[in-house]
């Protein structure tokens, strides 16, 4: 941990002198750069874009152009700074989205899905055209994905998959109809106590 003072010369600023004091003043400027200008709070000596560690929250903080306050840029204790990577990042805390787009998620085939899945997975199937959710041990299609669709701008046919290949519960208080499905050889279609499925 080091940081400037005005000893020798005000911050990074030499004085002229003696051998042995610019040597004590490159040794402490030297020292403060090695250590990232490193020390509990901010520092008292400061310039613009100047970094710093506070190694008493662990923040690596950027002074701003203005001179007048430190930016903190991360937590040095933490992997990437405590930042996402864009590799991919898990959140513990609310995501909020603040713009008036749109947000893209993840779009790929039937094939493509999670190999090892969980629930509240999301994404878009470009296989079905549908948007898709991971719940009770299967895939199903969420609001929007399993829309009528129809000619033109006609929306009155209601599709499905023709065959169960997977096993599936039907949802507490819910209903449920389908159209003729074959349900594979294995397969178990549950229907919870007071539910009705309507095959058609």
């Amino acid at each position: 941990m080091a940081r400037v003072d005005n000893t020798g010369g005000a911050g990074y600023v030499i004085d002229n002198g003696t051998g042995a004091a610019v040597r004590t003043k490159l040794n402490q400027i030297t020292a403060a750069v090695n250590s990232v200008n490193s020390g509990s709070g901010d520092p008292s000596i400061n310039s613009a874009f100047q970094m710093h560690i506070d190694t008493s929250s662990s923040l690596l903080k950027i002074r701003n152009a203005a001179n007048n306050a430190y930016i903190t840029i991360g937590n040095v204790a933490t992997t990437n700074l405590g930042l996402a990577a864009l590799a991919g990042s898990t959140f513990t805390g609310k995501v909020i989205h603040n713009y008036t787009s749109s947000l893209t998620i993840p779009s790929g085939t039937t094939a493509q899905r999670d190999g090892s899945p969980a629930v509240g997975m999301f994404r878009h199937n470009a296989t079905l055209n549908q948007f898709e959710g991971y719940n009770n041990g299967a895939w199903g299609a969420i609001g929007g994905g399993a829309g009528a669709t129809g000619g033109g701008t006609d929306e009155v046919f209601f599709e499905s998959d023709q065959a169960a290949t997977t096993s599936y519960s039907i949802s507490a208080g819910k209903n449920a109809h389908t159209v003729s499905p074959t349900i594979n050889s294995g397969v178990t279609i549950t229907v919870p106590s007071g539910a009705i499925l309507v095959i058609l």
